[in-house]
């Protein structure tokens, strides 16, 4: 048990991990986005050291929990006290479900381990499921380390895009969406079973055959069930290429509004010739990574591209200077994606960051909802980032099936208007910045009505929270929660059952 007290002077003797993801998830008072971490407060490592220096939303104590017995251990410590709790694995929460306020932690770092199995089967009692190759992973494993031994493996996992996102926390409890969702549909749709300690610190099962309103709940349900210590997912075969299309646009302010609106309009046939990616753009230049799993076609994929390419011509023309840029190539493994050392690798934690979302689908990018929605993007003050990777797979599921919001399975986009501050910024301004982007998530949602937000990077202050990450799912949801948790030992802000 660790007695968690944000000391400046232990601090600055770490200085060079401050930024590191690994560093800071490995630590019991450690956060990905310090929003979550230090709250508003000047306690940063770049502050006046002699600013005064309070707990922040880091846990008072925090169980670095070693072992299933240890969870155990720290759950029947919880409910017997009565204390609202915190789980913590990769720290990688935008939401602040992970920290809070004079709650009690439980760091799930520890728990590691990655184990192949070619003919797993579920078994209860006379049911027997038919025999599959899995992945066995355990709640403290990173993406990173999973991608490296599935291609020594030679299968194919669906996961993260980061180096550092958590495999079997936070992201497959939200949903889990990813490059090759649309090849084989979201985390959730790939899990095969559960292990978790719920809140009357019992160890149990859930799948298809055992304990099944709770393995429903737990694919999409986010946090508050109890503490996951592994999560067993279906691996598919190995990918033999990958293209990989780096795009950098720029253009003139003039050229902003129809460069956008172009590249925009391409994105059902971007999906139709099965791309998936992450799209970046800006009054000045816009940056893409597009990716089309199980190909080595390099000018298919560019000659997709032609609008883009002609509309940048025409601007050129006509003396509005437009460059288009790419560069493709081809990798053999989704690991492959991955080339640097995990410990050198900055993806920009440590700072501070606040997210907006909404799910989209493929007629937004078509007629008069393309002009409306070009406009908004174009208007909007903050960083929107498009994340090509719903449809396809995802699209087969039923929208019962998972406790994903029931939009996912019309989806073809999440899209995600981002904003942050500097650790001088004053609490004033960050309040005004906050309500800004709610004010502007909200104008993003009236374009799309009925359509949700992936719950694991949205507003946390949605003013319809429960409709918004969960939709009609959410009755069962809550049910299911008052009936696993009826003390609300893990009841987050805006969390399943925060309303009790």
């Amino acid at each position: 048990m660790y007695h968690i007290q944000m000391k400046r002077h232990v601090v600055s003797r770490n200085r060079t991990g401050l930024g590191t993801q690994f560093w800071r998830a490995q630590q019991p008072g450690g956060y990905q986005d310090v929003a979550w971490e230090n709250g508003d407060s000047y306690c940063n490592i770049d502050n006046d050291p002699n600013t005064p220096c309070a707990q922040g939303l880091v846990p008072q104590y925090v169980a670095k929990v070693q072992n299933v017995d240890d969870v155990k251990a720290a759950v029947n410590f919880a409910r017997q006290h009565k204390l609202n709790t915190r789980v913590k694995g990769a720290s990688h929460d935008y939401l602040g479900r992970s920290s809070g306020n004079g709650t009690f932690g439980i760091s799930t770092i520890d728990l590691k381990g990655i184990q192949f199995e070619d003919n797993f089967t579920l078994n209860h009692g006379s049911a027997r499921s038919a025999a599959q190759s899995v992945v066995h992973i355990g709640a403290g494993e990173h993406w990173y380390y999973v991608y490296k031994a599935a291609d020594a493996r030679g299968v194919s996992v669906v996961g993260g895009a980061s180096y550092s996102v958590g495999a079997a926390g936070g992201w497959v409890l939200g949903g889990g969406h990813s490059a090759l969702s649309p090849q084989y549909g979201l985390g959730v749709d790939n899990v095969i079973q559960f292990e978790i300690v719920t809140p009357d610190g019992k160890l149990r099962t859930a799948n298809q055959y055992e304990n099944k309103d709770l393995f429903w709940a737990l694919r999409g349900g986010g946090p508050g069930f109890g503490v996951v210590t592994k999560v067993t997912y279906k691996t598919h075969p190995a990918i033999p290429a990958i293209v990989a299309l780096l795009m950098n646009v720029t253009y003139t302010n003039a050229s902003y509004h129809g460069a956008l609106k172009t590249f925009l309009s391409m994105q059902p046939d971007l999906a139709a010739h099965n791309f998936s990616g992450y799209m970046y753009p800006s009054n000045t230049n816009l940056l893409a990574e597009l990716l089309v799993a199980n190909s080595a076609d390099l000018n298919g994929a560019n000659a997709t591209l032609k609008p883009l390419f002609d509309f940048a011509e025409a601007e050129t023309t006509a003396g509005r200077p437009m460059l288009v840029q790419t560069m493709g190539y081809v990798v053999p493994s989704v690991f492959s994606m991955f080339p640097d050392d995990p410990a050198t690798v900055n993806e920009g934690s440590g700072s501070a960051a606040i997210l907006g979302s909404r799910l989209v689908p493929l007629d937004i990018f078509k007629g008069a909802r393309l002009e409306a929605f070009t406009t908004f993007l174009v208007k909007q003050p903050f960083i929107s980032i498009l994340h090509l990777v719903a449809g396809g797979k995802v699209s087969t599921v039923s929208p019962s099936a998972t406790a994903v919001h029931p939009s996912w399975r019309r989806a073809s986009h999440h899209i995600v208007l981002a904003s942050g501050w500097e650790t001088n910024t004053t609490f004033a301004l960050r309040n005004q910045i906050r309500s800004g982007l709610t004010q502007v998530t909200q104008g993003f949602a009236a374009l799309v009505p009925g359509f949700g937000a992936y719950t694991n990077e949205a507003d946390i202050n949605e003013p319809k929270w429960s409709e918004t990450f969960w939709g009609s799912n959410y009755p069962r949801l809550v049910s299911i929660k008052r009936n696993i948790d009826p003390l609300g030992i893990f009841t987050c802000y805006h969390c399943v059952g925060y309303q009790d």
